[in-house]
C-alpha cells in the first residue's frame, strides 16, 4: 500500500512539476509583478490556485469528509492545527505567549516573501528552476531547506516553551 501512495506522489508531483515548469507559475512573483508593473499574467495563476484549492475543501466538504483533513480533524490526545492556531492554551495566564508565536510567524512570513522577491520567485518556482539547472535557485533550496531545520532546532522549542 505504501509503494502505492509513493508512487501515486511522484506522479503528482512530476505531472505538477510539468505544468509549473510550463506555465512559469510563481505566487510571489505574480503578486510582485502586479504591484510593480501591473502585469496580471502571473496574477491569474495565484487566482487560479486559490479558486481550485476553494473549489478542492468544497468538494471535499460536500462529499462527507469534514473531518477527513488530519490537521483539522479532532483526534483524541492529540492536538490539531485547528486548536493551535484558535487557542493553544486553555487557561488565561498562557494566551500572552500567544502573541509570541503571532509575532514569529509575521516574521517569518515576511522574511519567506522578502527573500523570495530578492531571489525572483517563491519557494515553489525555485524548485521548478532547480530542476531546470538554475544553481541559484540551488542555493535557494539549500537556505530554504536550512532554515526550515533552523527553525526546528531553534524556533520551535522556544514556541513550545512559551
Amino acid at each position: 500500500m505504501s509503494l502505492i501512495i509513493s508512487a501515486g506522489t511522484l506522479g503528482l508531483g512530476i505531472i505538477i512539476g510539468y505544468m509549473g515548469q510550463r506555465s512559469g507559475f510563481c505566487t510571489i512573483g505574480g503578486i510582485r509583478n502586479f504591484i510593480l508593473t501591473r502585469d496580471m499574467h502571473l496574477l491569474k495563476g495565484v487566482l487560479a490556485f486559490f479558486t481550485v484549492a476553494f473549489a478542492g475543501f468544497l468538494f471535499a466538504s460536500l462529499a462527507g469528509y469534514q473531518q477527513g483533513f488530519w490537521a483539522f480533524s479532532s483526534v483524541e490526545g492529540s492536538e490539531t492545527l485547528y486548536n493551535a492556531c484558535t487557542n493553544p492554551y486553555s487557561d488565561a495566564e498562557h494566551n500572552d505567549g500567544l502573541w509570541r508565536i503571532v509575532i514569529l510567524t509575521i516574521a517569518g512570513g515576511f522574511g519567506i516573501g522578502l527573500f523570495s522577491v530578492m531571489a525572483n520567485g517563491c519557494p515553489f518556482r525555485q524548485h521548478v528552476k532547480a530542476s531546470e539547472g538554475d544553481s541559484g535557485a540551488v542555493a535557494y533550496i539549500i537556505g530554504f531547506y536550512f532554515a526550515a531545520i533552523a527553525f526546528g532546532f531553534l524556533i520551535n522549542p522556544f514556541i513550545s516553551g512559551v
